[in-house]
């Protein structure tokens, strides 16, 4: 789907003319890469009459089963989400869409999110996922015109509450280096990524970046979840903010992945099965360690 007056405007009739001039402005910009900001009236109404637009996203080759979602963040900015799927890799290397708007508020350095409003009702594997938010208990899931918090959703979680300041979107970035020289821009950016990423029950640090023939980068972080299977590779990650922005149909000719050399566990294979369905471009390697 190309962002164009053209194929957005079907997605934005439940907004009013005013409102929709403004989205349209924001989504043919070259340099829009997933959220919408400054947007007049209630932030929860939008984010409702957003879910058509966040559905244009979906890219489900396997399912056909589009879902949107949006992320009303802290700072008043709205995070589109949609589900991923792949073909030719596991079914579990699927992005569900409250995982695409929540990966999409933490790489724009949204420090919370006050609601999360989906077009389809999370599975159990997604709400587990969002157990990792700081304060998780009390988010509210909207879901067409009913409301619950997460805690009535997921009863019983896996794993204890996060703590404000150590959760998916609020921890610390711990420092590493590369175990050789960081020479190349794109190995910064991987590097950058990788010291961002939340992994508090293995800390396996890992980050990915893919550059498109337009020029613009798009890095992504390792988001784990105490459950393990809901955890989000960095590739997946670096994937979805291609997919929600100006670039997703310009062709990947770049990729860099770091790998922590202390890590007892690898995403290396499974990007690459992964990428070699999305690009031809091969994954260049760097090697970290944490910084003393």
């Amino acid at each position: 789907m190309t962002l164009s007056q053209a194929t957005l405007s079907p997605a934005l009739s439940k907004l009013d003319k005013a409102t929709q001039t403004q989205v349209l402005e924001q989504l043919t910009s070259p340099n829009f890469s997933g959220y919408l900001k400054n947007l007049k009236g209630s932030r929860l109404t939008l984010a409702k009459e957003l879910l058509d637009l966040a559905q244009t996203f979906s890219v489900p080759p396997l399912s056909g089963f589009r879902v949107g979602a949006v992320a009303i963040g802290s700072s008043g900015h709205l995070y589109l989400g949609a589900n991923l799927e792949f073909a030719g890799v596991p079914l579990s290397c699927s992005l569900h869409a409250e995982q695409s708007a929540v990966l999409n508020a933490w790489m724009h350095g949204e420090p919370a999110i006050e609601a999360l409003v989906i077009s389809e009702f999370p599975c159990g594997h997604c709400r587990q996922f969002l157990w990792e938010l700081s304060g998780a208990s009390k988010l509210c899931v909207h879901i067409g015109n009913q409301s619950h918090q997460l805690i009535d959703l997921l009863p019983h979680p896996f794993g204890t509450e996060r703590k404000l300041g150590h959760g998916l979107l609020d921890s610390p970035s711990v420092q590493h280096m590369g175990i050789q020289k960081i020479e190349s821009d794109l190995a910064q950016r991987a590097l950058n990524a990788a010291e961002r990423s939340y992994t508090p029950y293995t800390q396996a640090h890992s980050g990915f970046v893919i550059e498109c023939t337009d020029g613009k980068f798009y890095a992504g972080r390792t988001a784990e979840s105490v459950a393990f299977n809901p955890s989000v590779l960095s590739a997946i990650c670096a994937l979805n903010s291609r997919n929600l922005s100006a670039s997703r149909d310009y062709t990947i000719n770049a990729c860099m992945q770091t790998r922590l050399v202390t890590s007892v566990n690898s995403q290396c294979e499974l990007a690459k099965m992964l990428m070699q369905n999305v690009t031809t471009a091969k994954i260049q390697k760097v090697l970290i360690e944490p910084a003393e």
